[in-house]
């Protein structure tokens, strides 16, 4: 299993490489029969290469209520090759698709919150601010590389980038 964080990418070229795979998932998602997914954004540094990232595309995706992610929507994402994985966060859902079951290395991210909720959000708010506030997104682009050097796994370097988000999310309501 991958333990590490992925090398950092900066190439702007890859923008439209992501942005074509975003299409395809939000036509995933938004297709499902009977889906409870309500939005699909892209989000991270995929997004816009704003920053250095990770080769990981973060996906943002809304449903009415957590509750509505049953057993049979979970069985058509595993069938698209998604898989649900256990973290700390609450009020949230986590489906990660890796490049495969050897490696184990993230390839596409799910991120499943409800609609309208608080953190729902605040990750679009951050979203737009570190696509347009240029100082802000120099200080995150500078801290995670501090991070990303320092992590000693991918839980690690996740639970310290989740800090910093609530900081900078702070310091944007200051």
């Amino acid at each position: 299993m991958y333990t590490q964080t992925q090398p950092l990418i900066s190439d702007a070229n890859l923008l439209v490489v992501y942005h074509n795979l975003f299409e395809d998932y939000h036509d995933l998602l938004l297709g499902l029969l009977d889906t409870p997914v309500k939005a699909v954004h892209h989000i991270g540094g995929t997004a816009h290469f704003k920053y250095p990232t990770e080769p990981i595309l973060d996906i943002l995706v809304g449903v009415n209520n957590l509750h509505d992610i049953t057993a049979l929507d979970e069985k058509r994402l595993n069938y698209a090759g998604f898989y649900r994985i256990h973290h700390q966060y609450k009020k949230k859902v986590m489906m990660v698709k890796f490049n495969n079951m050897i490696d184990l290395k993230q390839e596409v991210r799910l991120h499943i919150l409800q609609i309208e909720s608080d953190m729902y959000n605040q990750y679009l708010q951050m979203q737009r601010t570190l696509k347009e506030e240029k100082q802000l997104t120099q200080q995150f682009k500078t801290e995670k590389e501090i991070l990303h050097a320092k992590a000693s796994s991918i839980r690690d370097y996740e639970t310290q980038k989740e800090i910093l988000f609530k900081k900078l999310s702070k310091q944007m309501y200051d």
